[in-house]
């Protein structure tokens, strides 16, 4: 640990020296944690409290450093940037791929951020042949399935972590996370009617529809909302 504070001290006193930048250095405030019968000492276990003034301050004080330190390469950033851009068809779209009884896609268009997620009905049983996709045109009877343009408003991050389809194509789940803390709150849409169902499934890594789509399996245990037909939604309990 000493040689290692020493290159730290070190390079911060050059970035002092060299670009007249004070390093921003998180304080220590020594608390005593105990995980699987060891005991240590964690400095900065006051970090975890995003909500916290002092994390908010320091985390305000790296992003001004970093622009700083950073800022004698912003041409250099933008022409990397409009590089790699000019070579991205941005209006553009996926090969289809068949699930049960539709053909399911993704488009993209110009100036948008995120995908959009579509299908088509297949044609019948022996409809193996994808459709043809043109980017910009939609095809016959073709539905949007998630725009994640739509979903993220008035968001200032937004990921979907997962999403999954009943076989009969009605119900969709699926995830998001609108924090950036790589969980996410899972959500039961019916894709008939737009609506969602009140039953949610917070803080999760991942969640799935078992086959015939009347569970919901999570990595946190096992909740479940009856989605058959036109029923109401049924709560069961959570096993525990």
């Amino acid at each position: 640990m000493e040689n290692t504070m020493n290159v730290k001290e070190a390079t911060n006193a050059h970035d002092e020296h060299q670009n007249g930048l004070a390093v921003p250095e998180a304080k220590r405030v020594p608390k005593e944690r105990t995980f699987h019968g060891d005991t240590f000492i964690d400095n900065y276990e006051w970090l975890r409290d995003k909500e916290s003034q002092d994390v908010r301050d320091y985390v305000a004080a790296q992003n001004r450093y970093c622009e700083q330190r950073m800022a004698p390469l912003a041409s250099l950033r933008k022409t990397l940037f409009d590089e790699f851009k000019s070579h991205v068809q941005e209006t553009d779209m996926s090969v289809p791929t068949r699930m049960d009884g539709y053909w399911y896609f993704t488009r993209t268009k110009q100036g948008e951020q995120y995908a959009v997620q579509c299908r088509v009905p297949i044609r019948g049983a022996d409809d193996w042949d994808p459709p043809t996709v043109e980017a910009g045109v939609p095809l016959d009877g073709e539905q949007v399935v998630f725009d994640t343009n739509a979903e993220a408003q008035g968001h200032d991050f937004f990921r979907v972590g997962g999403m999954d389809i009943s076989k009969d194509g009605r119900w969709m789940l699926y995830g998001a996370d609108t924090s950036g803390d790589e969980r996410y709150d899972f959500r039961i849409r019916d894709l008939e009617t737009g609506d969602e169902l009140e039953e949610r499934f917070e803080g999760i890594g991942g969640a799935c529809f078992t086959p015939d789509a009347q569970w919901v399996l999570c990595a946190v245990g096992r909740r479940v909302a009856s989605i058959r037909g036109d029923a109401p939604p049924r709560r069961y309990p959570r096993d525990r």
